[in-house]
């Protein structure tokens, strides 16, 4: 798991800013089973620029609660590549992952 100071315009360490979205183009959106039970809840936004970094956010129910970035060429777990989560529906991100890592919608959505 990262700290908030490696990953750029953190606030504290317990709350994550999402990834600016300048430069980046929706690319795609789809829907998806974010908490394993089958249906599927979760709307997932992607995001792309011309170096083929991308970003996509998170929602269920019209709120976004999780923010990813991958930057190519970096490892999946680090300050250029991670998941940013809500965690209990209050609008901070205040959880980190690594691309790799699993996480689910916050009980607060489901």
């Amino acid at each position: 798991m990262l700290l908030a100071g490696g990953i750029p315009g953190t606030a504290t360490a317990a709350q994550f800013t999402p990834p600016s979205l300048e430069g980046y183009t929706p690319t795609q959106a789809r829907e998806a089973d974010g908490d394993g039970d089958g249906a599927k809840e979760t709307h997932i936004q992607n995001y792309a620029d011309a170096a083929g970094d991308s970003i996509f956010s998170m929602s269920t129910r019209g709120r976004v609660w999780a923010w990813s970035l991958e930057t190519k060429g970096e490892p999946t777990n680090g300050p250029k590549n991670y998941v940013i989560r809500d965690s209990d529906c209050d609008g901070v991100f205040d959880e980190v992952y690594g691309l790799d890592d699993k996480f689910t919608v916050p009980d607060c959505l489901k």
